[in-house]
């Protein structure tokens, strides 16, 4: 039962459905969170702005300024978005490895299971191995107890019972 440590992930995208769902979730907080803060900065710039300027004057004033702003958030959303890929693939990386080595285990095939260093729920690991262990010993035995009992029944073929 042994398996080589993991090495560093060549991918970001692991899990679609997880990580699709996370990032879907992050981009309507962002388009909330931004047009939030867009109209509350845009409105009370114009309600403060300049008395002299007629309502409409400081309301495309503002909306001129705050653009600025706009292009600088919107420049760092791609940034954003691959930083929580790859944060996320510390939770979803050990669930993607947990979830291969029990389709082994339920193959016959036991592996010692190993997350990253920095991976989150690396209990996980210590869990599905003292599991794995188990379920090894259990197909010793069994195959022990079945090898007993083809000699017995050869045995007792042979003699005649």
């Amino acid at each position: 039962m042994s398996n080589p440590a993991p090495t560093k992930r060549k991918q970001n995208y692991i899990d679609a459905q997880v990580q699709g769902a996370l990032l879907k979730r992050i981009c309507i907080h962002w388009a909330i969170f931004f047009m939030v803060a867009a109209f509350a900065v845009i409105v009370l710039q114009t309600l403060l702005g300049d008395p002299g300027l007629s309502i409409f004057e400081r309301l495309k004033q503002e909306t001129g300024e705050f653009v600025i702003i706009g292009v600088v958030m919107l420049s760092m959303f791609p940034a954003f978005m691959l930083d929580t890929i790859r944060f996320s693939n510390r939770f979803v990386g050990p669930i993607v490895r947990l979830k291969s080595h029990l389709r082994k285990l339920g193959e016959g095939e036991v592996q010692n299971c190993q997350f990253r260093n920095d991976d989150f729920w690396s209990d996980m690991a210590d869990e599905f191995n003292g599991a794995a262990t188990f379920v090894e010993a259990q197909q010793k035995e069994i195959t022990q107890l079945r090898a007993k009992l083809a000699a017995q029944n050869s045995a007792s073929v042979a003699s005649g019972d």
